[in-house]
């Protein structure tokens, strides 16, 4: 089984008074980035949310979130005759399935979607009860016996905490996502699967723009991390270097979004079609 889990707004720059992830206490992720090989992504200039979407999806680089990508990582598991589940909330429901699936209409042969409701009867629900809804049907659907081959979860939970332009509710935020991150590698491990954490973008790593002090809650172009978890790939680098005492910052971006997909593909040895452009970031 393999998990991908979106954090975004988890995104990558030096430590500063605007950066609330590293002024956040993460010890899980601390600990994962020492465990496992870990590697940052260019996410590029675009700031579609959608575009990137569809380049994760597609694994190859898309800039007009109106490009459409039949061939991407939904059809190749679905061509494999495998399970796969799409799970997110409502503000990223449609970049999660519409264009993580290559605008690609239906659901896949195989394919579910579950959808968790940011309000509850005609009310919005508080930010941090649906994360944790989301993160609830996130690890029953692990612990299944009718697991799914591949799982993708999205979580906007900090890029919705940057809307609100507040640095303290922001590294309160990016620790709340910590400890829901530890939950759904407990949940993983225990059923031996292998989790993939990135981000379609960051966010809460710039949260005031230092020349003008004024806030900043727009996507950023600064790199996402890349996680490879599971218990063949413990205490490896698989070629990709380690950061300098865990400080992401201290790396160079391996790859981009677009590697994404090939790299998910040969973890679970499936062949990246001619059309994906990026390329697998690790070597078996």
């Amino acid at each position: 089984m393999v998990v991908l889990l979106l954090l975004d707004g988890w995104g990558v720059a030096p430590a500063s008074v605007a950066n609330a992830i590293t002024a956040a206490k993460t010890p899980t992720f601390l600990n994962l980035v020492k465990e496992y090989p870990v590697a940052l992504l260019n996410p590029g200039n675009n700031k579609s949310l959608n575009a990137r979407y569809l380049t994760l999806g597609s694994g190859r680089e898309i800039t007009d979130e109106k490009t459409e990508a039949r061939v991407n990582l939904s059809s190749v598991i679905a061509a494999a005759g495998w399970k796969q589940i799409k799970i997110a909330e409502t503000e990223r429901f449609a970049a999660l399935t519409h264009f993580f699936n290559g605008h690609y209409e239906d659901k896949f042969p195989g394919e579910d979607w579950k959808i968790i409701s940011s309000k509850i009867g005609s009310k919005e629900a508080k930010p941090s009860l649906t994360l944790s809804r989301t993160v609830k049907e996130i690890i029953n659907t692990i612990s299944s016996e009718e697991a799914p081959a591949f799982l993708a979860a999205a979580i906007p939970y900090l890029d919705l905490a940057a809307a609100g332009g507040d640095f303290l509710e922001n590294k309160k935020a990016v620790e709340t996502v910590d400890k829901i991150l530890k939950d759904i590698f407990l949940a993983v491990t225990a059923k031996n699967g292998i989790l993939i954490i990135t981000a379609a973008n960051g966010n809460v790593e710039k949260t005031r723009d230092l020349a003008t002090d004024l806030p900043d809650i727009g996507l950023t172009g600064n790199p996402v991390p890349l996680i490879i978890v599971g218990s063949e790939f413990k205490g490896k680098t698989i070629g990709l270097a380690d950061p300098l005492n865990s400080d992401l910052s201290s790396l160079v971006p391996a790859g981009t979004l677009a590697d994404l997909t090939p790299t998910i593909l040969k973890i679970m040895k499936l062949a990246k079609p001619a059309a994906m452009t990026g390329k697998s970031l690790i070597e078996f």
